[in-house]
C-alpha cells in the first residue's frame, strides 16, 4: 500500500470515528430509549437523513442493516455483544451511533 492510500484511510478513520463519537455524545437520550424499545422487541426499524435502519438482536450480539436510497447503497453489520442483556445495553448506543455514521458518510460520498 502506498503512502497516499494509507493517509486516505487514516482521515478516513478519524473522520468516521469522529462521527461515531460526535453522535453518541448528541444523541445519547434518543440512543437509550432506541435500546430499551430493542430489547423488547428484537428488532427496531428507524429513518435517519432518508435512509432506512433495521436493528435485529440475536442471542450474541446485533446486526444492522441500512437501505440509503439516495446513494442507491444498502449495508450490514454484525457485532457480537455477548449473551447478556447489560452488555447489550451497554454496546447498542455505540452501534446506533455507528450505523447513522454510515448512513451520513455514504450522503457525503
Amino acid at each position: 500500500m502506498n503512502d497516499d492510500a494509507t493517509l486516505r484511510d487514516d482521515e478516513w478513520d478519524t473522520r468516521y470515528f469522529g462521527l461515531i463519537s460526535e453522535l453518541a455524545e448528541k444523541y445519547a437520550s434518543r440512543y437509550e430509549v432506541q435500546t430499551d424499545e430493542l430489547l423488547k422487541k428484537r428488532v427496531l426499524k428507524i429513518e435517519f437523513n432518508g435512509a432506512n435502519i433495521e436493528f435485529k438482536l440475536t442471542p450474541k450480539g446485533c446486526w444492522f442493516y441500512t437501505d440509503n436510497p439516495q446513494c442507491r447503497r444498502s449495508t450490514s453489520s454484525w457485532r457480537r455483544m455477548g449473551w447478556g442483556k447489560s452488555t447489550k445495553r451497554r454496546s447498542l448506543p455505540n452501534y446506533f451511533a455507528e450505523a447513522e455514521a454510515i448512513i451520513i458518510l455514504d450522503q457525503m460520498g
